[in-house]
């Protein structure tokens, strides 16, 4: 139950905590538009990207104690197949944090269907087998708040675009943006890391924890050292 309870704390809501505290200690992030990008930027890589190589390591190097997770016989060889379905969904979460074009709504489509049909599949589970290891309960959570979460943050998103004076196609709005990004990606490999070490090591919560401190120690170097025209608040008549 732990370690269900801290995948689902730092795939789907730490990438929030992380996202608020940056907007509410940045001064530059002072606008809609760059806010709910924040919030998209560690969604696609801490929680899509984050959870996808995660899940695609444990499914292929670890695959039995992941079916004992989730309650499920050992070695059926349809774990690898979903290490690589993992594994896309991963992949396509770094391409789409660092775009801004319809690739994010062809991964959140991705995000959404494997989420959904992984939940339909484990409630099925449930109702025949009566099998309520946390794998196969509790992890639909993540499987849900992470598709829906992403579809509500995009779409707002997208409306702000769209309105008069939208800073969005500016050259300015991708100064900001970069080191963001790099940040992000920082926060993710140290979180990553440390889940990983600790699970490896029986100790998953205290490491996890030192990723996430380590990770938050990066990400405000990577944003205090940025250039100054990345730090600068927007303004309409810059």
């Amino acid at each position: 139950m732990i370690l269900a309870i801290i995948r689902i704390f730092i795939y789907s809501i730490l990438p929030l905590l992380v996202a608020g505290a940056q907007i509410v200690l940045d001064k530059s992030t002072n606008t809609r538009e760059r806010r709910l990008e924040l919030f998209l930027i560690y969604i696609f890589s801490l929680g899509v990207a984050g959870s996808g190589i995660a899940g695609f390591i444990s499914h292929f190097f670890i695959s039995d104690i992941v079916a004992e997770f989730i309650g499920w016989p050992a070695g059926n060889p349809f774990q690898l197949e979903v290490a690589f379905a993992n594994l896309m969904l991963g992949i396509l979460g770094l391409i789409a944090a660092g775009r801004r074009d319809g690739f994010r709504e062809a991964t959140v489509i991705a995000v959404t269907v494997f989420g959904v049909g992984a939940t339909i599949v484990h409630l099925m589970d449930i109702a025949a087998t009566g099998n309520l290891a946390p794998g196969n309960t509790v992890q639909n959570f993540a499987n849900l708040v992470r598709p829906a979460l992403l579809i509500g943050f995009l779409v707002a998103s997208r409306r702000a675009e769209r309105l008069p004076g939208s800073e969005a196609h500016m050259t300015e709005f991708e100064i900001w943006r970069r080191p963001r990004l790099q940040a992000a990606g920082w926060m993710t490999a140290c979180v990553a890391t440390g889940f990983g070490v600790g699970f490896a090591l029986n100790q998953t919560l205290y490491l996890t924890l030192l990723g996430i401190v380590v990770g938050l120690v990066v990400v405000w170097l990577v944003i205090s050292r940025a250039p100054v025209e990345a730090r600068q608040g927007y303004s309409p008549s810059s």
